[in-house]
């Protein structure tokens, strides 16, 4: 049961890192691909097991609630990750502008939103084995 459930997580987060990959086409860096599938593998699998199940079944595993919840996770992560390139010179010369005005928030927030990477990563992989844990 473990296997199965660990295999169709895997599925729904690779479909869904793959459409990422292809929507923003090579406009991420690579650790932002690794992160992005990490999180949907991680946070399928621990909602999967948690949601009460319902719909059809594969390998004895109802695969709709993995499928929902990596569909919510996968846009709630892909509408949080804007990029678009400038177009014109006068774009080219705000974002710049814009640019300079960032760096001094960006150490804050990246060594902020790693400590949340890092503590969603652990709670999700806690719950995960306490669900594997209480169900025996």
């Amino acid at each position: 049961m473990i296997w199965a459930e660990l295999s169709i997580a895997l599925a729904v987060a690779f479909v869904f890192s793959a459409i990422f990959a292809f929507v923003t086409h090579g406009n991420y860096r690579r650790i932002d691909l690794l992160l992005f599938f990490l999180i949907i593998f991680l946070s399928t699998w621990a909602f999967g097991i948690w949601v009460t199940p319902f719909g059809p079944k594969i390998w004895g595993v109802p695969w709709l609630v993995y499928l929902f919840v990596g569909v919510v996770f996968a846009l709630f992560l892909a509408v949080s990750y804007s990029r678009k390139p400038a177009t014109s010179r006068q774009e080219t010369l705000d974002l710049l502008e814009r640019i300079e005005d960032e760096r001094e928030i960006e150490k804050v927030t990246y060594t902020s939103l790693n400590m949340v990477f890092w503590i969603l990563t652990i709670v999700l992989i806690v719950a995960i084995i306490i669900r594997y844990v209480t169900r025996i």
